[in-house]
């Protein structure tokens, strides 16, 4: 084995440890009706360095098989190897990865990272990873009829944009979310705390769903306007997009949805 080979499988043996032979090696553990491994939920698309998360084709949460790879940017550096024919390293490579809800492949294109680090040069010890960048086909989303166009289509985009890791942007469609369901609930006028002001005093909005919505209002802000004491992180992105669903459910779908119980009722 030549030196560049047993670098690379000294940092991928160092990675293992610091993660622990056990952990890397059962990540997935649980089992579904066909005996395949179902993931740990993660909001986010899949990668090669964690086939799973929600597929981009069928919505859900679900287990991947990597397929194969090709490189998208090659580095300076040619490694020395007798096992392979093309020597040239790559930093950047597109990935082909198979939904085992679906079977479905999903298209992404990721980064190496080593530790924390893009950069060979500033290598300081750590795990290769791959983080996905772009994922093609983009996320097709099925929202219920009773959720008027307007207020679906921007909630698509606050998951879409949080999917692929963009945090501020998806926070910023949240809150252009919220401001969506007030125009549609009567309040077209003044500033958006105004706005949900008015819907709590009308009853719209209970107390606690008045709380939350003034969370996404401040969180949307911050992804909005520079500040580097408030960032938006992936938690605070996930959660905003869980309460405004939840609220959707509360403003629409359940009232359609005992409507509809009370119609077939009679």
């Amino acid at each position: 084995m030549r030196i560049c080979d047993m670098v690379s499988h000294i940092r991928l043996l160092c990675g293992i440890t610091a993660m622990g032979f056990r952990d890397y090696f059962t990540r997935n553990t649980r089992k579904g009706q066909r005996n395949e491994e179902l993931p740990v939920d993660n909001s986010e698309f899949p990668t090669s360095s964690n086939p799973q998360g929600l597929c981009p084709r069928c919505n859900k949460q679900s287990s991947f098989d990597f397929i194969g790879e090709l490189p998208a940017t090659f580095s300076t550096v040619t490694r020395i190897s007798d096992y392979v024919e093309n020597n040239k390293d790559y930093f950047d490579k597109v990935s082909s990865l198979v939904c085992r809800n679906c079977d479905q492949p999903t298209i992404v294109i990721e980064e190496r990272l080593i530790g924390d680090s893009k950069d060979p040069s500033e290598f300081k010890g750590g795990r290769i990873t791959w983080n996905g960048l772009f994922w093609w086909p983009f996320l097709n989303i099925e929202n219920s009829e009773e959720i008027p166009d307007q207020i679906s289509s921007t909630l698509n985009e606050s998951r879409i944009t949080h999917a692929v890791k963009c945090y501020r942007s998806s926070a910023v469609m949240a809150r252009r979310t919220l401001e969506a369901i007030a125009h549609d609930k009567g309040e077209t006028k003044g500033t958006l705390a105004n706005r949900l002001e008015s819907l709590t005093k009308k009853g719209v909005l209970s107390p606690a769903l008045s709380d939350w919505a003034k969370e996404v209002r401040l969180i949307g802000n911050s992804g909005a306007h520079f500040d580097p004491l408030e960032e938006v992180t992936q938690d605070d992105s996930n959660q905003i997009i869980v309460f405004i669903e939840e609220l959707i459910k509360y403003l629409y779908i359940m009232p359609s949805e005992l409507d509809k119980r009370r119609k077939k009722a009679t």
